[in-house]
Protein backbone atom coordinates (compact mmCIF):
# COMPACT_ATOMS: atom_id res chain seq x y z
CA UNK A 1 0.00 0.00 0.00
CA UNK A 2 2.86 2.40 0.77
CA UNK A 3 4.39 1.74 -2.67
CA UNK A 4 1.09 2.56 -4.36
CA UNK A 5 0.63 5.78 -2.38
CA UNK A 6 4.21 6.85 -3.14
CA UNK A 7 3.71 6.08 -6.86
CA UNK A 8 0.49 8.10 -7.01
CA UNK A 9 2.20 11.10 -5.37
CA UNK A 10 5.14 10.89 -7.82
CA UNK A 11 2.84 10.63 -10.83
CA UNK A 12 0.72 13.54 -9.63
CA UNK A 13 3.83 15.68 -9.13
CA UNK A 14 5.11 14.90 -12.62
CA UNK A 15 1.67 15.52 -14.10
CA UNK A 16 1.49 18.97 -12.49
CA UNK A 17 5.03 19.66 -13.70
CA UNK A 18 3.85 18.77 -17.22
CA UNK A 19 1.09 21.38 -17.12
CA UNK A 20 3.39 24.20 -15.98
CA UNK A 21 5.77 25.72 -18.53
CA UNK A 22 9.26 24.34 -17.80
CA UNK A 23 11.32 27.37 -16.80
CA UNK A 24 14.57 25.39 -16.52
CA UNK A 25 14.37 23.95 -20.04
CA UNK A 26 16.14 26.20 -22.50
CA UNK A 27 14.54 24.61 -25.56
CA UNK A 28 11.13 24.33 -23.88
CA UNK A 29 9.62 22.39 -26.78
CA UNK A 30 6.15 21.05 -26.08
CA UNK A 31 4.07 18.45 -27.87
CA UNK A 32 0.45 17.47 -27.45
CA UNK A 33 -0.26 13.93 -28.65
CA UNK A 34 -3.70 12.37 -28.93
CA UNK A 35 -5.40 9.60 -30.82
CA UNK A 36 -6.62 6.03 -30.85
CA UNK A 37 -5.07 3.33 -28.71
CA UNK A 38 -5.14 -0.39 -29.55
CA UNK A 39 -4.43 -2.56 -26.51
CA UNK A 40 -3.68 -6.29 -26.92
CA UNK A 41 -3.29 -8.30 -23.67
CA UNK A 42 -0.59 -10.98 -23.77
CA UNK A 43 -1.41 -12.76 -20.50
CA UNK A 44 -4.41 -14.50 -18.88
CA UNK A 45 -5.39 -16.43 -15.76
CA UNK A 46 -5.56 -20.24 -15.82
CA UNK A 47 -6.69 -22.49 -12.98
CA UNK A 48 -6.90 -26.09 -14.17
CA UNK A 49 -9.24 -26.04 -17.18
CA UNK A 50 -10.67 -22.61 -16.24
CA UNK A 51 -9.30 -19.70 -18.30
CA UNK A 52 -10.08 -16.01 -17.83
CA UNK A 53 -8.74 -13.57 -20.42
CA UNK A 54 -9.27 -10.05 -21.69
CA UNK A 55 -9.81 -9.42 -25.40
CA UNK A 56 -7.99 -6.80 -27.43
CA UNK A 57 -9.67 -3.40 -27.31
CA UNK A 58 -9.68 0.12 -28.73
CA UNK A 59 -9.37 3.19 -26.56
CA UNK A 60 -8.16 6.79 -26.52
CA UNK A 61 -4.96 8.40 -25.30
CA UNK A 62 -3.80 11.96 -24.75
CA UNK A 63 -0.30 12.99 -23.72
CA UNK A 64 1.59 16.23 -23.17
CA UNK A 65 5.37 16.15 -23.52
CA UNK A 66 7.79 18.88 -22.60
CA UNK A 67 11.50 18.70 -23.35
CA UNK A 68 13.82 19.31 -20.43
CA UNK A 69 16.70 19.07 -22.93
CA UNK A 70 16.83 18.56 -26.70
CA UNK A 71 17.15 14.81 -26.13
CA UNK A 72 14.98 14.15 -23.06
CA UNK A 73 11.25 14.72 -22.73
CA UNK A 74 8.78 14.07 -19.90
CA UNK A 75 5.32 13.00 -21.10
CA UNK A 76 2.36 12.57 -18.74
CA UNK A 77 -0.40 10.58 -20.47
CA UNK A 78 -4.01 9.67 -19.73
CA UNK A 79 -5.72 6.77 -21.50
CA UNK A 80 -9.09 5.04 -21.38
CA UNK A 81 -9.84 1.54 -22.70
CA UNK A 82 -12.89 -0.75 -22.39
CA UNK A 83 -12.07 -4.46 -22.40
CA UNK A 84 -14.36 -7.43 -23.02
CA UNK A 85 -13.43 -10.55 -21.08
CA UNK A 86 -14.38 -14.20 -21.20
CA UNK A 87 -14.32 -17.06 -18.71
CA UNK A 88 -14.13 -20.49 -20.34
CA UNK A 89 -14.18 -24.00 -18.91
CA UNK A 90 -14.80 -27.23 -20.87
CA UNK A 91 -18.32 -28.55 -20.33
CA UNK A 92 -19.71 -25.13 -19.28
CA UNK A 93 -21.04 -22.23 -21.36
CA UNK A 94 -18.62 -19.34 -21.87
CA UNK A 95 -19.23 -16.45 -19.47
CA UNK A 96 -18.72 -13.01 -21.00
CA UNK A 97 -18.23 -9.66 -19.32
CA UNK A 98 -16.35 -6.38 -19.45
CA UNK A 99 -14.28 -3.92 -17.45
CA UNK A 100 -12.81 -0.46 -18.09
CA UNK A 101 -9.29 0.82 -17.53
CA UNK A 102 -8.23 4.42 -17.02
CA UNK A 103 -4.45 4.71 -16.83
CA UNK A 104 -2.38 7.70 -15.72
CA UNK A 105 1.27 7.33 -16.69
CA UNK A 106 4.49 9.27 -17.19
CA UNK A 107 6.91 8.45 -20.00
CA UNK A 108 10.54 9.54 -20.02
CA UNK A 109 11.36 9.82 -23.74
CA UNK A 110 14.91 9.82 -25.11
CA UNK A 111 14.83 11.43 -28.58
CA UNK A 112 17.00 10.68 -31.62
CA UNK A 113 16.11 13.28 -34.24
CA UNK A 114 17.09 12.65 -37.86
CA UNK A 115 18.05 15.19 -40.55
CA UNK A 116 14.76 14.47 -42.38
CA UNK A 117 12.80 15.75 -39.37
CA UNK A 118 11.89 12.24 -38.24
CA UNK A 119 12.02 12.06 -34.44
CA UNK A 120 12.52 8.60 -32.90
CA UNK A 121 12.09 8.16 -29.15
CA UNK A 122 12.24 5.38 -26.58
CA UNK A 123 12.18 5.17 -22.80
CA UNK A 124 10.64 3.81 -19.61
CA UNK A 125 7.20 4.56 -18.23
CA UNK A 126 5.58 4.33 -14.81
CA UNK A 127 1.95 4.80 -13.87
CA UNK A 128 -1.18 3.82 -12.08
CA UNK A 129 -4.12 1.82 -13.46
CA UNK A 130 -7.64 2.60 -12.27
CA UNK A 131 -9.72 -0.51 -13.00
CA UNK A 132 -13.52 -0.40 -13.06
CA UNK A 133 -15.60 -3.25 -11.60
CA UNK A 134 -15.88 -6.49 -13.60
CA UNK A 135 -19.41 -6.96 -14.94
CA UNK A 136 -20.37 -10.50 -15.98
CA UNK A 137 -23.43 -11.01 -18.21
CA UNK A 138 -25.06 -13.77 -16.12
CA UNK A 139 -24.27 -12.36 -12.66
CA UNK A 140 -26.35 -9.51 -11.17
CA UNK A 141 -23.57 -8.15 -8.96
CA UNK A 142 -20.38 -6.62 -10.30
CA UNK A 143 -16.99 -7.75 -8.98
CA UNK A 144 -14.97 -4.91 -7.38
CA UNK A 145 -11.32 -4.63 -8.41
CA UNK A 146 -8.14 -3.14 -6.98
CA UNK A 147 -6.26 -0.33 -8.70
CA UNK A 148 -2.75 -1.32 -9.76
CA UNK A 149 0.73 0.18 -10.04
CA UNK A 150 2.19 -0.41 -13.53
CA UNK A 151 5.42 0.13 -15.41
CA UNK A 152 6.71 -0.59 -18.90
CA UNK A 153 8.60 0.49 -21.99
CA UNK A 154 7.52 3.07 -24.54
CA UNK A 155 8.77 3.97 -27.99
CA UNK A 156 7.59 5.75 -31.09
CA UNK A 157 8.19 8.29 -33.81
CA UNK A 158 6.99 11.73 -34.86
CA UNK A 159 7.12 12.84 -38.48
CA UNK A 160 6.36 16.51 -39.27
CA UNK A 161 3.63 17.27 -41.83
CA UNK A 162 5.28 19.87 -44.03
CA UNK A 163 5.99 23.24 -42.42
CA UNK A 164 2.94 23.12 -40.15
CA UNK A 165 2.94 22.57 -36.39
CA UNK A 166 1.25 19.18 -36.93
CA UNK A 167 3.03 15.86 -37.12
CA UNK A 168 2.15 12.19 -37.55
CA UNK A 169 2.81 10.11 -34.44
CA UNK A 170 2.85 6.36 -33.87
CA UNK A 171 3.98 4.59 -30.72
CA UNK A 172 4.28 1.12 -29.24
CA UNK A 173 4.47 0.27 -25.55
CA UNK A 174 4.48 -2.81 -23.33
CA UNK A 175 2.95 -2.61 -19.86
CA UNK A 176 3.55 -4.88 -16.89
CA UNK A 177 0.00 -4.81 -15.53
CA UNK A 178 -2.47 -7.12 -13.74
CA UNK A 179 -6.19 -7.02 -12.94
CA UNK A 180 -6.97 -8.14 -9.38
CA UNK A 181 -10.47 -8.71 -7.96
CA UNK A 182 -10.82 -6.99 -4.58
CA UNK A 183 -9.63 -9.08 -1.59
CA UNK A 184 -8.51 -11.86 -3.92
CA UNK A 185 -5.09 -13.53 -3.99
CA UNK A 186 -5.61 -14.17 -7.71
CA UNK A 187 -4.25 -11.82 -10.38
CA UNK A 188 -5.74 -11.85 -13.86
CA UNK A 189 -2.78 -11.27 -16.14
CA UNK A 190 -3.10 -8.48 -18.70
CA UNK A 191 0.40 -7.20 -19.67
CA UNK A 192 -0.69 -5.60 -22.95
CA UNK A 193 1.16 -4.41 -26.01
CA UNK A 194 -0.32 -1.01 -26.88
CA UNK A 195 -0.23 0.66 -30.28
CA UNK A 196 -1.15 4.32 -30.48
Amino acid sequence: MRIRSFAVVCIAALFVAGIVSPVAAESGDKQLRFGLLYSSPTDDFTDGDLTTELDSALGFLVGFEFHVTDMIGIEPTLSSTSFDLSVTEPGFPTENGDTDLMALAVNVNFHFEQDSGLDLFVGPMVGYAFWDDINLDDFPDSIPTDDEFMFGLNGGLDYPLGDSDWSFNVGLSYLFLDLTPENSPVDLGVSPFQLR
